[in-house]
């Protein structure tokens, strides 16, 4: 089992940018990327293999209305990017819950593999 306390991740629209027909992250997306592998380095977890299961409490940094789920897949990259899984189509059962403001915002993760409940 991995437990992870993560920084807001950047919703889609300032992760992903696009030029043309070609897709990039952009600086937000690259800085979150960073801060995320740095922790997962900390925590010292090998890479998940087998089937996941994902817990994601997303505290917001404001009142300010937004959809929950727009800062999943730049969490998901940021994740696949730092190794914690081969890569996010591992995901078979996902909970995202909304929860109080904090200042700043933040992500607690808990994630394990399928068949090792």
């Amino acid at each position: 089992m991995i437990t992870l306390r993560l920084p807001l991740a950047p919703t889609i629209n300032h992760y992903y940018g696009q030029h043309g027909v070609r897709k990039y992250i952009k600086k937000a997306g690259i800085d979150y990327r960073k801060a995320v592998a740095e922790i997962v380095a900390q925590a010292g977890h090998k890479t998940l293999e087998g089937r996941i299961v994902m817990y994601a409490s997303i505290y917001p940094a404001n009142r300010i209305r937004q959809d929950l789920d727009n800062r999943l897949k730049a969490l998901q990259d940021a994740l696949t990017h730092a190794g914690v899984w081969l890569d996010d189509s591992q995901i078979d059962e996902l909970h995202l819950v909304r929860r109080d403001v904090i200042k700043g915002g933040q992500i607690d993760v808990v994630i394990f593999e399928a068949d090792k409940q």
